[in-house]
C-alpha cells in the first residue's frame, strides 16, 4: 500500500560523459522518476558550472516577458498551451531531427530571440520618439489657437508694450487695458502645463508677481495627447498665458518665471510676429502632423507584424510561439539545474539519485535509449550503491485526484518521515466526517453537496472556461465529501435550517398536566414506551422548553466520544509504526502505558457516558449521577462509594474506578523513567565499543608508522588526546532525560486539554444552529406568522435577507471556520500521538510538472 507508507526507496550512483550529459539528462527528465541529491548543498548555484546556462535562459525569458507584454499591450491573443506532453515530444522529435549537436538548438533560440527583442525595442523607442513629437505639435498648434482666443486683438503685438500708470492686472480682461505708450512695460508668458499642475502654479505665479500678473489658461481636448508610454493612457494638458509688468524689474521677474516654468516641466513657446507668419506656422504644423501620423501609423503596423509572428501557431505545435519558446526555456533552465547537482571530474559527471522500487528499470532503458538515438555518443551508467551518510530516503506518496487535497493538509504541517504511515490515509475520511459533525445541517449541506456535485460533473467544461469555480476544481472531491457528511449530519441532529423534520412521526403526542399551577404549559407525552424514533433525534426535542440543554448535553458528549476515539487510533497507529521499525522501547515504555493511561482515564469517561445511555432513567431522573461529577471524585475522592451508582450499590463501581485510577498514574512513571535509562545505557555501551575500535585500527597504523617517522611517539600521543575527547556526538544522559519529561507532560496534560479541544465539535454545531435560527426567526418568521397580503410582503423582503446572510455568513464563513477546526483537531490532536512530521519530499525530476506550471498564464 504506496498511500499507507511510502514508497520502498533505492539509492543509486549516476555516471554521465560530459559530451552526452544534455542528451541523458533529457531522457531522464521525462521519466518523472528521479530524485537527485545534491553533492554539495552549501555550494551557491552561481558557482556551479553550468550557472551560465542558467542565467541565459533567465535573461531570455526576461527578453520574451517583455515581448508578451507588449503582445497584450496591443491586444494580442496568446494561445497558452494545455498539454505539455505533446510539447515535450514535439520539442524531443525536433532536435532529433536536427543535424547539429542537441545542446546547441539552444544557441540558435537565443539569436533568434535577441535579433526579434532588439527589432523590437527599436520600432518601440521610434513609436516613442513619435509620439512626443506629435505631441509637441499637438501643444504648439494649441498655443498658437488657444493664445489666439484668450488674448483677442493683443495677440499680435509685440512682445513689449507699454500701458499708462501702473495698473494691478489681478482679475483684469486684457482687453479691459488701455494700450498707449507711456512708462510702464509688460511681458508675456506662454506654454502648455499639465491640469494637475494648473492651480498650484497660478498661486505661485501670484506669489511671485504680487497679484501684479495677468494669467488664463484654455484647455487642449482630452483626446489628442497621449502617453508615450502608453498608447491608451491620455495627458489632459493645459495652454496658459501670463502677462507680466516688465520696467526695471523685468529680468528679476522674468527670471523667477522661468525657475517656476522649469520646476513645473513645462513648455514654453513663443508667438508669432503677424497673422501671415500665423499662418504659416499653423500649415507648417499640420503638415508635419499629417507625416507624423503616417509614421506612426507604419512603425505600429511593423510592431504588429513582429508579434504576430509571436502569436502564430506553427505547425506540429499546440500553443503560440511565445509560449512554446518560453516553455522550451523554462525546460532547459531545469534541465541545467539538474545538472549541478551532479559534481563534474575532468570529462565525467558524478551524482547520487534516489529511485522508487522498480524505477531502476525504466532508468536503464532510457539510458540505452541515448545511445540508440544518439549514435556516437557514449550513454550514462546506473550503479546501486549503499547510502552516504546519515540522511534517510525520501517520502513519496502517489496521490490522484481525490487524495491529493488531503495529502497536502498533511504535508502542510510536515512531511511524514521514510515508512511512517501516512496520515493522509485517515485524513480522507476524518476530515470530512469532522467538518461535517460541526457543519451539521439538512439544507446547508445539501448546498454544499450539490456543489461538489458540480464541479465533479462539469469538471470538464469549468476548466476550459473562464469562470471563477475553476480555481474550486483542484479540491472538488473534497467539497463533494464534506457536503455528504455535512447532509447526513444534519439528519442524525435533524436539523434543517434550523427547522425539524418529522420524516417518521413523532413518539410523542401533546399531554396534559395534573398540577394546576402549571395546567397551562404544554407537555409531551411518549405514545409507547417501546417507540424510539428510526433515525436521528424525535423532533419534538426542538419543542420543548429544555430543547438547547438537551442538545447541547448530547453534542458535548458525542464530541467527547469521537474525540476520544480518534485520538485512540493514533496512539495505536504509533505502536505499529514502533513495531514496524522494530523499536521495542517505544512499544513497550511507551505505546503500552500511553494507550494504557488513556483508556483507564478517557476512554472509561466514554464508557460512562455510553452506559448512561442505555440505561432508562423515565420516572427517575433525580437519580442518574452526573459524568463530570463521577470523574472529578474518581480523582479527589478514590474508593468513596459513588452516590447515586450508575449501577450496583456504589462500592463496585468505586473500586472499579480507584483501580482504574492506580493503573493510570503507575504509567507515568513507566513512561518517564525506563526510555531514557535503557537509551544512556545503550549509548555508553556503543561509544565503548566504538572507542575500542577505533583505538586498535589506530594503533595498528601508528606503530607502522613508528619505524618510518622518529615522530611516532608525538603522533601517538595526539591520537590518543583525539580518542579520549571524542564520542561527543551521542547524546548526554541530562537532555535525553529532560527530553523525556517534556514528552511525559506534554502526553499527560494534552490528553486532557486535547480531549477538551475537540468539544469544538460542539460548539461549531451549536453556533451554527443558532445562527439559521436567528436568521429564521428574524426574516422569516414574522412574514409566515403574519399572513395575507403584509405576510407576502414582510415574507419575500425578509427571504431576501435571509438568503444574503444565509450565503455570507453560514455558506462562506461557517464552511471556512468549520474547515480551519477540523485542520486544527487533525494537526494538533490527532497526527501529534504518532506523526513525527520531520521527514522530506521526493522531488522528482519532471519536464511535465515543472512545464505545467508555468504553462499556467498569471493573472493580472
Amino acid at each position: 500500500m504506496n498511500f499507507f507508507r511510502s514508497q520502498t526507496m533505492g539509492y543509486y550512483k549516476l555516471i554521465i560523459p560530459r559530451e552526452s550529459a544534455w542528451n541523458v539528462m533529457n531522457e531522464l527528465a521525462e521519466l518523472d522518476c528521479i530524485h537527485f541529491v545534491d553533492y554539495d548543498p552549501t555550494l551557491p548555484m552561481i558557482n556551479r558550472p553550468f550557472a551560465n546556462y542558467i542565467k541565459r535562459c533567465d535573461d531570455l525569458l526576461v527578453k520574451l516577458s517583455l515581448i508578451e507584454h507588449e503582445m497584450k499591450k496591443y491586444q494580442k491573443r496568446i494561445t497558452y498551451c494545455k498539454d505539455v506532453n505533446f510539447l515535450i515530444k514535439n520539442f524531443k522529435q525536433l532536435i532529433k531531427e536536427r543535424s547539429k549537436a542537441s545542446h546547441t538548438y539552444l544557441d540558435e533560440i537565443e539569436n533568434d530571440i535577441d535579433k526579434k527583442h532588439q527589432q523590437l525595442i527599436e520600432q518601440s523607442t521610434n513609436m516613442e520618439n513619435l509620439h512626443e513629437r506629435r505631441n509637441k505639435l499637438i501643444e504648439h498648434k494649441s498655443v498658437l489657437l488657444k493664445g489666439e482666443a484668450l488674448l483677442g486683438q493683443s495677440f499680435f503685438q509685440p512682445a513689449n508694450y507699454v500701458a499708462e500708470g501702473f495698473v494691478n492686472l489681478q482679475g483684469k480682461e486684457l482687453d479691459d487695458i488701455k494700450i498707449l505708450q507711456g512708462s510702464v512695460k509688460f511681458n508675456y508668458l506662454v506654454g502648455v502645463i499639465n491640469k494637475e499642475d494648473q492651480i498650484r502654479f497660478k498661486r505661485i505665479i501670484f506669489r511671485i508677481t504680487k497679484g501684479n500678473a495677468w494669467m488664463n489658461t484654455m484647455d487642449i481636448e482630452s483626446d489628442q495627447i497621449v502617453d508615450t508610454k502608453n498608447d491608451d493612457a491620455k495627458i489632459i494638458k493645459s495652454v496658459f498665458v501670463v502677462v507680466y509688468p516688465g520696467g526695471g524689474g523685468s529680468n528679476v521677474i522674468t527670471n523667477k518665471l522661468n525657475k517656476i516654468c522649469e520646476s513645473f516641466q513645462v513648455a514654453k513657446y513663443t508667438f508669432p510676429e503677424n497673422n501671415m507668419v500665423f499662418q504659416e506656422k499653423l500649415r507648417q504644423i499640420e503638415t508635419e502632423l499629417v507625416e507624423t501620423r503616417n509614421l506612426l501609423e507604419m512603425t505600429k503596423n511593423q510592431v504588429e507584424a513582429y508579434l504576430d509572428d509571436f502569436q502564430r501557431i506553427y505547425q506540429n505545435s499546440n500553443c503560440s510561439q511565445i509560449e512554446e519558446l518560453k516553455l522550451f526555456l523554462v525546460k532547459e533552465k531545469y534541465l541545467y539545474t539538474q545538472l549541478n547537482y551532479l559534481r563534474v571530474q575532468g570529462s565525467v559527471l558524478y551524482g547520487s539519485i534516489w529511485l522508487p522500487q522498480g524505477a531502476d528499470i525504466k532508468v536503464d532503458q532510457a539510458l540505452r535509449e541515448v545511445q540508440t538515438n544518439y549514435e556516437g555518443l557514449p550513454t550514462g551508467q546506473l550503479q546501486i550503491s549503499p547510502p552516504e551518510g546519515t540522511r534517510p530516503p525520501p517520502t513519496f506518496f502517489e496521490t490522484n485526484e481525490v487524495t491529493w487535497g488531503f495529502q497536502e493538509i498533511v504535508n502542510t504541517y510536515g512531511m511524514p518521515r521514510y515508512k511512517e504511515i501516512n496520515p493522509g490515509l485517515f485524513t480522507v475520511m476524518t476530515f470530512p466526517f469532522l467538518f461535517g459533525v460541526m457543519f451539521a445541517d439538512i439544507g446547508h449541506g445539501f448546498c454544499l453537496l450539490l456543489l461538489g456535485i458540480y464541479l465533479c460533473v462539469y469538471n470538464k467544461e469549468i476548466k476550459e472556461s473562464d469562470s471563477l469555480m475553476k480555481h474550486a476544481l483542484i479540491v472538488r472531491h473534497m467539497l463533494l465529501m464534506m457536503g455528504f457528511w455535512a447532509f447526513y449530519n444534519g439528519w442524525i441532529y435533524n436539523d434543517f435550517m434550523s427547522v425539524p423534520i418529522n420524516l417518521f412521526g413523532s413518539c410523542y403526542e401533546p399531554g396534559t398536566v395534573d398540577d394546576p399551577i402549571h395546567k397551562d404549559e404544554q407537555v409531551w407525552v411518549q405514545k409507547d414506551q417501546s417507540c424510539v424514533y428510526p433515525f436521528g433525534i424525535d423532533p419534538v426535542w426542538m419543542c420543548v422548553p429544555n430543547e438547547l440543554t438537551f442538545m447541547n448535553s448530547y453534542k458535548m458528549k458525542l464530541a467527547v466520544i469521537i474525540g476520544v476515539i480518534q485520538m485512540s487510533f493514533g496512539i495505536i497507529l504509533k505502536g505499529i509504526n514502533a513495531i514496524y521499525f522494530k523499536n521495542w522501547i517505544d512499544f513497550i515504555f511507551e505505546f503500552i502505558p500511553q494507550l494504557t493511561f488513556f483508556i483507564c482515564s478517557f476512554g472509561w469517561m466514554d464508557f460512562l457516558i455510553i452506559y448512561k445511555w442505555f440505561v432508562n432513567w423515565t420516572g427517575k431522573t433525580d437519580q442518574a449521577p452526573s459524568i463530570i461529577t463521577l470523574m472529578i471524585n474518581m480523582i479527589l475522592a478514590p474508593g468513596k462509594p459513588v452516590d447515586p451508582p450508575l449501577w450496583g450499590d456504589g462500592q463496585s463501581e468505586a473500586s472499579t474506578q480507584t483501580a482504574l485510577l492506580l493503573i493510570a498514574l503507575f504509567c507515568i512513571p513507566i513512561i518517564l523513567l525506563p526510555k531514557p535509562l535503557i537509551i544512556n545505557s545503550q549509548n555508553k555501551k556503543h561509544h565503548a565499543q566504538s572507542a575500542s575500535n577505533l583505538t586498535e585500527s589506530m594503533n595498528k597504523d601508528l606503530y607502522q608508522k613508528i619505524n618510518e617517522d622518529s615522530e611516532g611517539t608525538q603522533e601517538i600521543s595526539e591520537v590518543h588526546t583525539e580518542q579520549s575527547g571524542g564520542g561527543g556526538h551521542h547524546e548526554e544522559f541530562g537532555d535525553i532525560f529532560v527530553h523525556q519529561v517534556i514528552e511525559t507532560i506534554e502526553f499527560v496534560l494534552g490528553s486532557i486539554s486535547n480531549t477538551a479541544s475537540y468539544l469544538r465539535l460542539w460548539a461549531l454545531s451549536l453556533a451554527h444552529g443558532q445562527l439559521a435560527e436567528v436568521f429564521f426567526q428574524m426574516c422569516l418568521n414574522g412574514g409566515i406568522s403574519s399572513g395575507g397580503f403584509v405576510g407576502a410582503i414582510r415574507l419575500l423582503i425578509g427571504y431576501s435577507i435571509f438568503s444574503m446572510a444565509t450565503f455570507g455568513v453560514l455558506m462562506m464563513m461557517d464552511v471556512m471556520e468549520c474547515f480551519l477546526h477540523a485542520l486544527r483537531l487533525h494537526w494538533v490532536e490527532f497526527q501529534s500521538k504518532f506523526f513525527k512530521a520531520d521527514g522530506y519530499a521526493f522531488e522528482k525530476c519532471s519536464y511535465a510538472k515543472v512545464m505545467q506550471d508555468n504553462a499556467v498564464p498569471k493573472e493580472e
